[in-house]
């Protein structure tokens, strides 16, 4: 549970419990937050927590969230090769989806809004 929801795994409908690595930890050192899926190993669904436990974005299974590391390889690329900040180029991202900078998190996004987040960042225009 994060507060007062549960996290269900997107690949099995299972619950998911916060669990920490150390494996990859925080820049300060601390053990890295995430959810995992109390079916493992027979189901490997993870998803992301913020260093106070809440879900990283809506958790997804396993072909969204290749979908959302491509949409964010291309996001990426696209505006550190601009030199832009990160908020600038979130802004940008919201504004040629035509949706609200609040809602404009790749963690957040299904499959077909990464297709979106894809195309808009190869087709090579410079907004």
């Amino acid at each position: 549970m994060d507060g007062d929801r549960e996290v269900i795994c997107p690949d099995c409908g299972a619950p998911m419990v916060l669990r920490e690595t150390r494996k990859h930890p925080y820049g300060n050192g601390d053990p890295r937050k995430f959810f995992g899926c109390t079916n493992w190993p027979q189901c490997s669904g993870v998803h992301g927590a913020h260093p106070d436990g809440t879900p990283m974005g809506i958790p997804a299974d396993q072909a969204t969230r290749t979908a959302r590391k491509e949409a964010h390889r291309a996001f990426d690329t696209y505006w550190k090769g601009r030199r832009w900040g990160r908020d600038e180029a979130y802004n940008w991202l919201a504004w040629k989806l035509g949706i609200d900078g609040d809602d404009c998190h790749i963690a957040m996004f299904d499959q077909a809004m990464c297709e979106r987040v894809i195309e808009i960042c190869t087709e090579g225009e410079d907004d």
